[in-house]
């Protein structure tokens, strides 16, 4: 595994294992105990670790135990928000909901142990199915609508979700749809580690507030709920795009695709879906119950003209925030409340449905924060971003005025020239800088180039030859250690292909910077490409950091 750099790299830039001492001597697998459960069987594997069907010795009862990555449960601020995370999910309880019975550490492992729900999840049926009728997929985002609206009642955001984070238990009308995975959810009060605009799910689901760095609030969730239903109803994601800059634009600017324009489709379904992905928070669906009640009223053909209107102007009057006493007050809402937009059909509503909570309103005074994952792949940042940036990727500390002259907000041209090392052979970004050319750190090498003024963007090519480490092992090690910093926000990390073989990717925000990296070992040598840059560039430099990833050829023996 590649250690840690020495003085002459950067925060960020290293790759620095956990701590030997704060490893888990012993990783849970089937047949051991664990939180009084006995692990039966592997059931799946996440970014936050490993899922098994388990056995809960007390009371013989079948379980799910989800296994934290010890990569992740090294970092004690992960550990803190990890029980405070685990307790709010157990106070959710809602039939669409799947319960947390327990959660707790046992030699240094974290565990969550959850109702096992028998069947598969969504992601799966749509990879098998490609897309799902109208009727069933009316069904699905009704029944997550109700589980969200029940999360929101409490101050409860998910911020994740997925079709992988919707199981699917029964058959034909019997189907029950059960939202899963609320070890990812942010209380609306909470502050420090979890803060505002922090989004943990993938680019093909993230609102735009949470690129743009805003605070977040239940219609985050309904956006993706509407991506869920556009993915059901035309068998591919609204803003499907070669990259994830590119998809991330596409969320900040480009209008929600219409569903009969892609599929065989229900021309009633384009408004809804309009409406559930509007670039605007307020411009959306008040609620998910909401967004499920017009796709019903879509599929049955009862919407009215003036909802139909109401629908497709995109306009929703704003509400006043709700009081911390208020939200104390709140109970689950399993009924959605309905639209209270004018002309629209109202509904009768339970007392639960009327203690559904108003989201804020968005004003004009609030900031984004710089630090957070919407600073990642913001396309506007405020100015200071820029000199924090500068005075962190120069060589020394001093304060130095920033460059005034603006920078294009378009992808630069990818023009690249070759390179070489004894370990590898890579083509790098042509016209910029070289800072280091294959530097011995100690225990491994790094070559360091930077874009021409006035960008501050700049990339880094490290390895270490004679290692067996995987990617995935060194991209978890370097991933639990910025997990620690309260600014670190993640927009995407998973396994893909590079060259043919597995490789792991990782973008994510830290510190006012925007990164993004690639890991990979083949042939015992270990290569990670990091890009960093200021926020407002990172569009502009993606597919130059790819470019250079895909390019990487190992000099194997």
């Amino acid at each position: 595994m590649l250690p840690a750099a020495n003085g002459a790299t950067r925060p960020g830039m290293s790759l620095t294992p956990p701590n030997p001492a704060m490893s888990v001597t012993h990783i849970p697998g089937v047949g051991d105990v664990l939180g009084g459960c006995r692990l039966e069987r592997l059931a799946g594997r996440g970014g936050m670790g490993v899922v098994y069907e388990a056995t809960q010795l007390a009371l013989g009862r079948r379980v799910a135990v989800k296994v934290i990555s010890p990569a992740l449960a090294h970092d004690s601020e992960f550990r803190e928000r990890f029980s405070r995370e685990a307790r709010l999910a157990a106070s959710l309880h809602h039939p669409g909901i799947v319960d947390v019975h327990d959660a707790g550490e046992q030699d240094g492992v974290l565990y969550l142990v959850m109702r096992y729900v028998e069947g598969t999840d969504l992601r799966s049926v749509l990879r098998e199915e490609q897309r799902l009728p109208e009727r069933r997929a009316v069904r699905i985002t009704a029944q997550v609508a109700s589980a969200l609206d029940a999360a929101h009642a409490a101050g409860i955001v998910h911020r994740d979700v997925t079709p992988s984070n919707v199981l699917l238990s029964g058959e034909g009308a019997g189907e029950r749809a059960l939202l899963t995975d609320f070890g990812l959810v942010k209380h609306l009060e909470t502050t420090g580690a979890t803060r505002s605009g922090q989004w943990l799910g993938t680019a093909a689901f993230v609102p735009p507030e949470a690129l743009r760095g805003e605070p977040l609030d239940g219609r985050a969730d309904v956006y993706a709920l509407g991506c869920v239903l556009h993915r059901m109803l035309t068998g591919e994601v609204p803003f499907p795009r070669e990259s994830d800059a590119a998809t991330i634009a596409a969320h900040l600017h480009d209008p929600a695709p219409s569903p009969s324009a892609l599929a065989d489709v229900d021309p009633a379904f384009d408004d809804v879906v309009a409406r559930a992905l509007a670039k605007e928070p307020g411009e959306r669906f008040a609620s998910a119950g909401e967004l499920g009640a017009a796709a019903q009223a879509a599929l049955d053909g009862h919407a009215t003209a003036a909802e139909a209107e109401t629908a497709g102007s995109l306009t929703r009057t704003p509400v006043a925030p709700a009081t911390t006493e208020s939200m104390r007050r709140m109970t689950p809402a399993v009924q959605p409340p309905v639209d209270s937009s004018p002309g629209a059909r109202r509904r009768p509503r339970s007392d639960a449905a009327r203690t559904a909570r108003p989201w804020p309103a968005r004003g004009s005074s609030r900031r984004a924060p710089l630090i957070v994952l919407a600073s990642l792949l913001a396309l506007a940042v405020a100015a200071s971003a820029g000199a924090a940036l500068d005075r962190v990727l120069r060589d020394d500390a001093s304060p130095r005025r920033p460059v005034r002259r603006a920078i294009p907000r378009v992808p630069a041209p990818v023009t690249l020239t070759s390179y070489a090392t004894p370990a590898y052979t890579a083509q790098v970004p042509a016209g910029w800088r070289p800072v280091a050319d294959d530097v011995d750190r100690g225990d491994f090498n790094e070559s360091r180039w930077r874009a021409p003024e006035p960008s501050r963007a700049e990339l880094v090519i490290a390895y270490r030859a004679g290692s067996t480490a995987s990617p995935g092992g060194i991209a978890e090690a370097a991933r639990g250690r910025q997990a620690a910093d309260p600014t670190y926000s993640e927009l995407a990390f998973g396994p893909i292909e590079l060259g043919g073989a597995e490789a792991y990717r990782w973008a994510y925000g830290i510190a006012g910077q925007a990164r993004a990296s690639w890991y990979l070992n083949r042939c015992a040598t270990s290569i990670a490409v990091y890009g960093a840059t200021r926020p407002a560039e990172i569009l502009r430099w993606m597919p130059t950091y790819r470019a250079v990833a895909a390019s990487l050829e190992p000099v194997c023996p």
